[in-house]
């Protein structure tokens, strides 16, 4: 059942928000509750489930890119089986930020950090990377505004700015939010990735979930839909993903 977008919660409560199912689980590890958003009814945008497998992919990636962004040298569309290698990892706002030579990001202004290689590489770094930023940069209306697409963009604008105005910042801190303990690709082609990342929290408690990643404008963006695919939740270990993590 839908309900008119006047009459629908919002999904923010107090320092709670959902931008895509990653920050769902965030908030289970973190903060111990969910607020789900029924919001519109066009569900063929969602994420596949964890359950599914990676498409079979081309094994050289187009070398469509923006203007401004530099050319990288990862073409190579195999989904990873292993940690991909070459990686180093800082830590922005305390919390730990992968970044490669090859796959990117080619470019940091500021809190945004974009130019990714149209590659399964290029969208993990992309994933960890926006949805990090996006929950404790701040600059955050930058990030979603440049690197953030689909139908729940405006909304989510809207709604955390609302939130802001009245109770401050929604930044996450360096000890509320977790950071990444490993991945998995559900699919993959030149256009659209989804990949189920991992999120251990300062207690050792992993959660999963999805982020999904569209080629727009010659880059990898964040999917940030109205009515979010399946939000994942705690898991038991690491048994089918690819452990991968800088702290």
């Amino acid at each position: 059942m839908t309900t008119d977008s006047h009459d629908a919660p919002s999904p923010f409560k107090g320092r709670l928000f959902i931008a895509s199912g990653i920050f769902l689980v965030l908030v289970l590890l973190l903060l111990g509750f969910v607020v789900f958003s029924d919001n519109g009814d066009d569900n063929d945008q969602a994420a596949p489930g964890p359950s599914g497998t990676p498409d079979s992919t081309p094994t050289t990636a187009p070398t469509s890119q923006g203007d401004d962004c530099p050319k990288l040298s990862d073409t190579d569309t195999s989904v990873p089986l292993n940690a991909p290698k070459g990686v180093t990892w800082q830590l922005v706002d305390g919390y730990a930020l992968p970044s490669s030579n090859a796959s990117g990001p080619g470019r940091v202004d500021g809190d945004v950090a974009h130019c990714y290689a149209r590659t399964p590489t290029g969208a993990l770094l992309a994933a960890v990377q926006i949805t990090g930023r996006q929950l404790s940069a701040d600059d955050w209306e930058s990030i979603v505004e440049r690197q953030c697409v689909g139908d729940g963009v405006d909304y989510y604008l809207s709604e955390r700015r609302k939130i802001e105005k009245k109770e401050g910042s929604q930044a996450l801190t360096a000890d509320q939010h977790g950071q990444v303990g490993g991945f998995k690709f559900i699919t993959f082609d030149e256009n659209t990735a989804v990949v189920d990342l991992v999120w251990r929290d300062k207690n050792g408690g992993l959660g999963a979930g999805s982020v999904t990643l569209r080629w727009s404008g010659g880059d990898w963006k964040n999917e940030i839909t109205r009515t979010p695919a399946a939000p994942g939740g705690p898991i038991d270990s690491l048994a089918g993903y690819i452990a991968w993590g800088g702290v």
